[in-house]
């Protein structure tokens, strides 16, 4: 019935969004019935601009090759796709202001890796605003070279259980000059690598940044390294996460020391996995604490 019912759908020729959704609680759906789904997407109009793929199994990457004739796609999400394979496919979608890839779902990590590489395919997507990559391990500016290469205007990145990103990609995130947003978002049982302030100074750089987020990248006794960003002029909003609660006194060095020369900073929101959602005021700045565990859905703007 799914088959049939996007079958119709395909034969609509002025269909330009399409949003197909298999969750946990639904009617339970097979490996191969999604697969059959995912074909079938192959044959919608090549006017669609607008699809969002969620499927709570993991469907095989060379099932993507329909997104091969989708020119003129504006918004991508796919979210339960061995990304291993696949990616080469979205080369030709250079109408895409809106990029959200996830490497497997919550319930299921896909036993390869994306090879970094295979990012390059992406190279020429110039029109990209919005990007999220999700359970991208290892990435190194090889990887984000797509995003802060000279004809980039990304202006918003989420990496998100992005496991063991070295230090360097944030000398290439330095480069993407039209962020205005950047969230690095790890939990608590993420493999992570510890950023320095040698490696923070590089964020400097990006004088339109609004909204920073750096989730599990900084032990509670490295917070001091936060001095090093006072350069980021246009910073409003700064969340963080780090493993150990942030006591009174750990708050107030926080925001009056710390923080202090961030000129146009006005929102600090701290998460951990305990913590309860409660809000204080720190002279100018609203400090803000909530809750965060693995697969959590946050607003981070």
């Amino acid at each position: 019935i799914h088959r049939n019912i996007i079958t119709v759908l395909a034969q609509l020729p002025n269909l330009d969004s399409l949003r197909l959704a298999d969750h946990e609680d639904s009617e339970e759906v097979g490996l191969e019935e999604l697969e059959s789904i995912t074909a079938c997407v192959g044959r919608m109009p090549t006017s669609l601009k607008f699809l969002d793929i969620e499927f709570d199994c993991t469907v095989q990457g060379s099932r993507l090759s329909f997104l091969e004739r989708l020119h003129e796609l504006t918004h991508l999400r796919l979210r339960g796709f061995d990304l291993s394979d696949g990616i080469n496919y979205m080369r030709g979608c250079r109408s895409l202001t809106s990029l959200h890839l996830c490497h497997g779902n919550f319930y299921s990590s896909p036993s390869n890796d994306v090879n970094e590489k295979d990012l390059l395919n992406l190279m020429g997507l110039t029109k990209l605003r919005n990007v999220h990559l999700e359970g991208f391990d290892a990435l190194s500016k090889i990887g984000l070279a797509p995003f802060c290469a000279p004809s980039s205007c990304v202006e918003r990145l989420v990496l998100k259980h992005c496991q063991e990103m070295s230090e360097e990609c944030l000398q290439s995130l330095g480069q993407m000059v039209h962020l205005e947003s950047l969230h690095i978002v790890h939990s608590a049982y993420d493999d992570t690598v510890l950023f320095g302030m040698e490696s923070l100074r590089h964020l400097n750089a990006l004088s339109s940044l609004k909204s920073l987020s750096l989730f599990y990248v900084l032990g509670n006794e490295d917070l001091s390294n936060l001095r090093v960003l006072r350069d980021l002029d246009s910073l409003e909003t700064l969340n963080i996460a780090v493993e150990d609660e942030i006591d009174s006194e750990g708050l107030d060095l926080l925001c009056n020391s710390i923080l202090l020369g961030f000129a146009s900073l006005r929102r600090l929101r701290i998460f951990s996995e305990d913590g309860t959602k409660q809000t204080h005021h720190k002279g100018k700045l609203e400090v803000e604490y909530f809750t965060f565990n693995f697969g959590d859905l946050v607003d981070l703007e």
